[in-house]
């Protein structure tokens, strides 16, 4: 009998289950080991590693006597937590964090009385702003004949001379708000800015369009006085935007201005440009002051606020201070961004589902919204120093790199700031470039005075050094001088480029790889 008790239930048997237990024991001490391993390469948060460390102390230090109470803790919190997720939301007075005292601190900084304050008449023609009546001649001016940057004649466009002459109390009220230096709209900083400035910018961007078919009309029929005021008027607004904090107000300013001077420079050559119009245009390109050192930090400061509102979203504050993670980061961002109440439908799992990803905000995010604020601060620094005079632009931005992925919210900053990092670079070439139009179109001013004077061109720009500031003849962009060519009745004006090599004016096209990269400031053949 116990012979056959011993063949029914063999040693080998009796073993598998501890064999498969300690298998499986092994299994997992790799695992955790893997993922220990893998978080501290990876630079996974802290909340993270200590949970991995937590678990793999657990499988090989602590007592087997001791584990069994380590498996029923794990277990009740793993039930407090499905329990919390069922318990009902309290949303009652929640609102996603902003970063309140830096707004505040940027908004003291930028604050201006109405009095100086051209805003304040810009505001009034939002209030009545009316793009239908634009558009049929924004169509014309699109699609070949150019009314918005060359002279034209009413009996060429009597419907259009007609309607402007129904817009001149618009443009009486933009050549007003002209008349003021400082420009400040409100400023916002949160995920709806950009709806914002954009509501401003392309009205403004119309008000441009609007002033240059007038002064063109004027210019063409005589009223050159007239066409000036307004040219200079579009001038300043161009300026208007560059004083706002955005980076895309910044770069439409950018852009007016360099649209004006490129007019500007072609009545200088082409036009009746007397000493009193050749006075007036130089002291309104002498007027635009560039600093660098200045407008990138004020960009900056306003960019890196707007990332911070942005991630704040992943955070709630209520009206008592306390500050937690956000219950539903979806629903908020749909609200913020898509602002479609049909959208906003939240079923019960859905609801659930987003409660429970809180936890896992828990383990990814910072513990604060300050500390994730630092965090931006301190991947904005590099930028910061693109401010400085020495900072080497040759580097070039950084390019991504899957070799140095990091599992954590500082890399995600990272990557963020590495995508528009080539933004700032481009900005700072355009930045250049228009300093070195505008330099053109004093040196041009140059020209004609003495044109004026003597019945033709100079043959040397040296001709006319001495009677303009010596600034103007420095190239901002490789630091040399401008190229100046007699062609026939006419001259050409060109930047050498970042390499400093005389190409004869000429520009690589983007499918080109010559290397050329002359900028043109004037040539009789591209006006």
């Amino acid at each position: 009998m116990t012979e056959q008790k011993e063949q029914k239930n063999p040693p080998d048997i009796k073993k598998r289950p501890r064999l498969a237990s300690r298998i499986a024991r092994m299994v997992w001490i790799t695992v955790l080991s893997t993922l220990l391993a893998a978080s501290l390469f990876l630079q996974a948060p802290w909340k993270v590693t200590t949970l991995v460390l937590i678990f793999l102390f657990a499988a090989t230090i602590l007592p087997c006597a001791y584990r069994k109470w380590f498996r029923a803790v794990v277990g009740c919190a793993a039930a407090a937590v499905v329990i919390w997720v069922f318990l009902p939301a309290d949303s009652d007075g929640w609102q996603p964090y902003t970063f309140d005292e830096e707004l505040a601190a940027l908004e003291a900084k930028h604050t201006i009385p109405d009095s100086e304050n051209a805003a304040v008449i810009y505001n009034q023609l939002l209030e009545d702003y009316n793009e239908e009546g634009l558009s049929p001649y924004i169509a014309i001016n699109r699609f070949g004949d150019y009314i918005g940057k060359k002279p034209w004649l009413s009996k060429d466009y009597p419907e259009l001379s007609q309607w402007l002459q129904q817009q001149e109390g618009a443009i009486e009220k933009l050549i007003e708000a002209s008349r003021i230096k400082q420009c400040r709209f409100p400023i916002s900083a949160d995920t709806a800015c950009f709806d914002e400035i954009m509501h401003r910018l392309r009205p403004m961007q119309r008000w441009v369009l609007l002033l240059s078919w007038a002064a063109n009309n004027d210019i063409a029929e005589g009223r050159t006085e007239k066409g000036l005021q307004k040219y200079i008027a579009m001038l300043q607004i161009g300026k208007h935007l560059n004083q706002q904090p955005s980076l895309l107000g910044f770069m439409v300013g950018t852009g007016v201005e360099l649209n004006v001077t490129s007019q500007l420079k072609r009545f200088v050559v082409t036009g009746d440009a007397t000493e009193e119009h050749l006075a007036l245009i130089e002291k309104s390109l002498a007027e635009i002051k560039r600093d660098w050192s200045y407008d990138l930090p004020r960009i900056l400061d306003y960019e890196k606020l707007v990332m911070k509102n942005f991630w704040g979203l992943f955070y709630e504050v209520n009206p008592e201070g306390k500050i937690r993670f956000t219950r539903s980061l979806a629903s908020i961002i749909r609200k913020q961004f898509l602002r479609d109440e049909e959208e906003l439908t939240e079923t019960y799992w859905r609801r659930r589902f987003m409660k429970a990803s809180v936890i896992l905000d828990w383990f990814s995010m910072p513990s604060t919204p300050q500390d994730a604020g630092a965090i931006i601060d301190s991947a904005y620094e590099r930028y910061y120093a693109m401010a400085n005079p020495d900072f080497d632009w040759q580097k070039g931005p950084r390019e991504f790199s899957l070799n140095l992925i990091k599992f954590n919210y500082r890399y995600t900053i990272e990557v963020q700031l590495c995508v528009i990092e080539p933004t700032y670079y481009s900005i700072h070439d355009t930045y250049l470039r228009t300093i070195a139009q505008q330099r053109g179109g004093r040196i041009i001013v140059a020209l004609r005075r003495y044109k004026n004077k003597n019945g033709n061109w100079p043959a040397s720009s040296d001709e006319v050094k001495s009677s303009a500031p010596e600034e103007i003849f420095i190239d901002p962009i490789n630091g040399g001088s401008f190229v100046y060519k007699l062609t026939g009745d006419n001259f050409k004006l060109y930047s050498k480029g970042k390499n400093g090599i005389d190409d004869g004016g000429r520009r690589d096209y983007w499918y080109e790889k010559t290397g050329a990269d002359d900028l043109m400031i004037w040539s009789s053949e591209d006006n």
